[in-house]
């Protein structure tokens, strides 16, 4: 408990994604914020915009209405320096028989090709010359749309595509954040309880040394041996979100140690068959990878009851790693698909945490898998893989 308490002087956490609901905040409000400033900042490139398109056109109304005082030289100068220089869109003038005479902002050198791919975007427009009564039918303006006009109409779907990602990372983050602090509860109720059996447990290892020669040697070894076993567990409770201790050797001695220690404590109706194939060296925690085996073998013997039945230990090494399975001839899971949630069990008095921890164990600190095989009236075979060193 000293070691204990030494990391948790030291600020050693349980594993987490490193999502804090601070996180969170500061995520939306920096993106609320360049959301906003974003949205400010081009709202007002395109007033300035307008306003500039706006000015041009009310200085050519001014000088058309300014009567005798604006000649049409002057006012077709103004109209070339203020429109047709500054446009920024593809145009293509025809006469009336069709055939192009001038063009802007186009690269393409076939006029009339260019021509006919505009007309499918916009109407052309015709040029009508009007003298009195008369009007004179003399081409069309031909006209696209300018690079700043075809990047608003993609706008709404770039601000949609924005602000979906921004909500999906936003929810995903929450998301992290609510699974962190659900493990956090777990851990914390671990160590509370490590903590809680620690003072009893000194008590009771000095009462046995009391009693050590007033009792039968065999009743004195039982109980030693269970004072053992629950310095074991309250290991395994203290352990919970520390760095494993991998050692890389043989785990097949480690997996008959919490065999026995089950069949120790089952009724003489249940049968134990084991086959171990040699395994591959790979890198486990001792105490973490016993209370594993444990937790699935103790799952097994609740799901066979009071009947008799077997249970069910063999290895075998595949290419990349060894495989434990686990079988027993209970009555199987009705929900699999909720075994691996924390709070879901199927015993009176269960927490629902054996199935949960036994997951972490293996898949969080040894990188391998806890796989439900099968499960059904016939019974439930769990497999544990980890791989190679």
């Amino acid at each position: 408990m000293r070691l204990l308490r030494r990391r948790e002087e030291k600020g050693v956490l349980p594993e987490t994604s490193g999502f804090t609901s601070r996180t969170l905040v500061i995520y939306f409000l920096i993106g609320i914020g360049l959301i906003g400033i974003g949205t400010y900042i081009y709202s007002n490139f395109l007033i300035q915009r307008i306003r500039k398109e706006t000015e041009t056109t009310s200085r050519i109304f001014a000088s058309y209405a300014s009567g005798p005082g604006a000649s049409e030289e002057e006012l077709l100068a103004l109209l070339f320096r203020e429109v047709i220089e500054k446009i920024d869109f593809p145009v293509v003038l025809t006469d009336a028989r069709g055939m192009p005479y001038s063009a802007k902002n186009v690269s393409d050198t076939n006029l009339v090709r260019v021509a006919k791919k505009l007309d499918r975007e916009h109407r052309p427009i015709p040029i009508i010359i009007k003298s009195g009564s008369d009007s004179t039918f003399v081409g069309y303006v031909h006209y696209g749309l300018s690079p700043f006009t075809r990047s608003l109409r993609i706008l709404p779907f770039l601000m949609t595509a924005f602000l979906l990602a921004f909500l999906f990372l936003g929810f995903w983050g929450y998301l992290i954040y609510r699974k962190s602090e659900e493990e956090k509860i777990w851990y914390s109720l671990a160590k509370e309880t490590a903590h809680q059996l620690a003072t009893p447990l000194s008590s009771l290892s000095g009462w046995l040394e009391t009693l050590k020669k007033g009792v039968p040697k065999e009743i004195y070894d039982g109980i030693a041996e269970d004072a053992q076993r629950m310095k074991e567990v309250l290991e395994k409770f203290s352990r919970i979100g520390m760095p494993p201790r991998l050692v890389e050797k043989d785990p097949i001695p480690i997996i008959q140690k919490a065999v026995n220690y089950v069949k120790r404590r089952a009724h003489n109706q249940i049968q134990f068959i084991e086959h171990y194939q040699p395994l591959p060296l790979i890198r486990f925690d001792d105490i973490l990878l016993d209370w594993a085996v444990e937790n699935i073998l103790k799952n097994g013997l609740d799901a066979i009851g009071s009947k008799p039945g077997t249970v069910s230990v063999k290895t075998q090494t595949v290419d990349d790693g060894a495989v434990i399975e686990i079988s027993d001839t209970g009555t199987g899971i009705k929900q699999a698909k909720d075994i691996f949630k924390p709070g879901y069990t199927t015993k009176k008095y269960g927490w629902g945490l054996g199935l949960v921890l036994t997951k972490r164990i293996i898949e969080g600190y040894h990188n391998g898998r806890l796989i439900l095989k099968k499960t059904g009236p016939g019974g439930t075979t769990f497999q544990i893989y980890i791989p190679r060193s």
